[in-house]
C-alpha cells in the first residue's frame, strides 16, 4: 500500500509538467476525472482505448497509462508506454526507468541508442523541413515568373525549383516508420521465412524489443541476436 502510495505521489509530481499538448476529446476527458477520482481500473481501459483505437494521446496519459500497468504488474506495457512516450520527450530519467525495468524482468534489446533519438527529432523537425522545403520551392517559383516577365534568362532556377518541389513531394508523401517493436504474446516464432511452413530459427519471449527490417502480409522481418528471422504482426506491439 505505501508503495502504492509512493508511485501516485511521484506520478503527480511528473504530470505537473505535463499538460495534453492537444484539445482533450470526451473520451480522454471522461478518463481524466476517473483517474481523478482513483478509478484507476475504468481510467486505464479509456486511455487504453484513445491510444490504441483512435489514436490520440498525449505525454500526461502515457505517464498515466505507464503508472497504472505497472501497478497492475505489466511490466511490457508499462515499458511500452514509457517508451512511446521517450519518443515524444527523449528524457534521460524516462530512457533510465525504462532500461531499469527491463533489466529486472530480463527483457532484451533495450539499449536505447542514437537510433531512438533519431526518431524523436525526425518525428518533431521533420513537418518543418517539409513547410520549408515547400516554401522555398513556391518562392523560386516566383522569382522564376519575375524573371521571365522582365525578360530576364531564367539560368539554373528551373532545375532548383524542380528540385526543392521534388523534396517537399518526398517528405509529404512518405514518412519513416519507427522500427522497434516489442513482443506481445507469450511466446512467438520466429521463422525463417514469411510463412508458416518455414523453418523455426528462435523462439521469442514476451517483453523482448526487437528491430523490424522489413514486412510482407502479416508478416514482419525481424533482427533477434544477430540472426534475422519472420514473425507475425499479431504478436508484436507498434509505436506510433
Amino acid at each position: 500500500m505505501l508503495k502504492l502510495i509512493k508511485k501516485q505521489f511521484v506520478l503527480i509530481a511528473v504530470l505537473l509538467g505535463y499538460a495534453p499538448s492537444f484539445v482533450a476529446s470526451p473520451l480522454l476527458k471522461k478518463a481524466d476525472s476517473l483517474f481523478a477520482a482513483q478509478r484507476f481500473s475504468e481510467s486505464r481501459e479509456l486511455y487504453s482505448e484513445s491510444f490504441n483505437v483512435q489514436k490520440k494521446t498525449s505525454k500526461s496519459d502515457l505517464l498515466k497509462l505507464a503508472f497504472m500497468e505497472e501497478g497492475r504488474d505489466n511490466a511490457v506495457l508499462a515499458i511500452y508506454y514509457l517508451h512511446q512516450f521517450y519518443l515524444f520527450q527523449p528524457e534521460n530519467d524516462v530512457k533510465i526507468k525504462i532500461e531499469e525495468m527491463a533489466n529486472q524482468n530480463k527483457f532484451q534489446g533495450y539499449s536505447i541508442d542514437e537510433a531512438d533519438y533519431a526518431y524523436f527529432l525526425y518525428r518533431t523537425y521533420g513537418p518543418l523541413v517539409e513547410k520549408s522545403l515547400f516554401g522555398m520551392a513556391i518562392a523560386l517559383f516566383l522569382f522564376l515568373a519575375y524573371r521571365k516577365i522582365k525578360g530576364v534568362s531564367l539560368g539554373y532556377s528551373p532545375v532548383f525549383t524542380l528540385l526543392f518541389l521534388a523534396a517537399s513531394a518526398y517528405f509529404f508523401n512518405f514518412s519513416l516508420p519507427y522500427k522497434r517493436a516489442i513482443v506481445s504474446d507469450e511466446k512467438i516464432f520466429m521463422m525463417s521465412g514469411p510463412s508458416a511452413g518455414s523453418s523455426v530459427v528462435a523462439m521469442l519471449d514476451k517483453g523482448h524489443r526487437l528491430e523490424w527490417t522489413g514486412e510482407e502480409d502479416i508478416w514482419y522481418e525481424v533482427k533477434w541476436n544477430e540472426k534475422k528471422g519472420w514473425v507475425k504482426k499479431t504478436g508484436l506491439l507498434f509505436f506510433l
